[in-house]
């Protein structure tokens, strides 16, 4: 049996295909294009990348093709169609049909052409550095946060792979929306430094403003955090009135088995099903936390 860590789906001329129009578009974007205006479309994809990833999530279709990064070791659901067509026959309530599959693979193709255009925007930092003179106030020398954004897609790509072959493990999933929402952060970064004007400090009040923004920050990953959670467990309709839940403010609630992190989807550690209580406990600390977070934002 494959080992689901490791294991790899694609068919050795579709990987060859698929490799040789991802090559093809790193060449280009290290020759042709501006390091600015690599950043500025990195990013913009990125976030299109992180609208496309929720949209994966609300269909339920991470599951739409089962393996990875192929679809039934195919280049893409049209050269999978009997395999499709097999599996929803086999499950029609299932979560494999031809149009999840053409969700999660548009997903993979997306995240692919992202992950190599950062790949481009690190070969591009160290060409720059090479052959100019070396100068801290140009962003197009820094290889710092290219670097630490090229470690960071690779750690996301390999959650991409666990979220299907760990069968959308809570933890696993979770991690991968965090990793995306990093990452978009870190582009953004990069992108603002781009607009730097050389030898710019920042202003004395915005120094000690900073560590107020760090803890807000801080709070803001957290409530993404929760709210991944909340999806990932499928605890959005666990509450169905508001503010209350169940007409309590405080209604029953399982905090050990709602967040314990290493279980299969909708089990607790021991196997057994995921209780209501549980759900309560998921989606009335995503409440809670959006709350915290709007009140210090407000007195910001």
């Amino acid at each position: 049996m494959t080992n689901p860590i490791w294991q790899f789906s694609l068919q050795t001329l579709h990987a060859l295909i698929w490799g040789g129009a991802l090559v093809a578009v790193l060449f280009v974007c290290v020759r042709a294009v501006s390091f600015r205006k690599l950043v500025y479309a990195t990013t913009l994809l990125t976030f299109v990348l992180v609208a496309l990833g929720a949209y994966v999530r609300l269909t339920d279709a991470g599951l739409g093709c089962p393996d990875w990064p192929g679809c039934y070791g195919k280049l893409s659901p049209f050269h999978a169609e009997s395999e499709i067509d097999d599996a929803q026959r086999l499950s029609p309530a299932g979560p494999v049909s031809a149009t999840k599959a053409w969700n999660e693979m548009l997903h993979r193709y997306l995240a692919s052409l992202v992950g190599v255009m950062i790949v481009a925007i690190v070969a591009q930092a160290f060409l720059n550095r090479r052959r100019s003179r070396p100068d801290p106030d140009d962003p197009g020398q820094a290889t710092g946060l290219p670097l630490l954004l090229l470690a960071f897609v690779v750690m996301q790509g390999l959650f991409g792979k666990w979220t299907v072959t760990l069968l959308l493990k809570p933890a696993i999933v979770t991690l991968h929306l965090l990793g995306g929402m990093l990452i978009l952060g870190m582009l953004t970064w990069l992108s603002a430094r781009q607009l730097r004007l050389p030898g710019a400090r920042r202003p004395a009040e915005a120094r000690l403003l900073r560590p107020w923004a760090v803890l807000a920050m801080l709070l803001v990953v957290a409530q993404i955090a929760l709210g991944g959670w909340v999806s990932t467990n499928y605890a959005a309709l666990a509450c169905i009135d508001f503010p209350t839940c169940h007409g309590k403010w405080l209604p029953e609630m399982d905090f050990s088995h709602g967040f314990q992190l290493r279980r299969e989807l909708g089990m607790t550690a021991q196997g057994e099903p995921l209780s209501n209580a549980a759900l309560n406990a998921i989606h009335w600390t995503h409440r809670v936390g959006a709350l915290v977070l709007t009140v210090y934002l407000g007195l910001m």
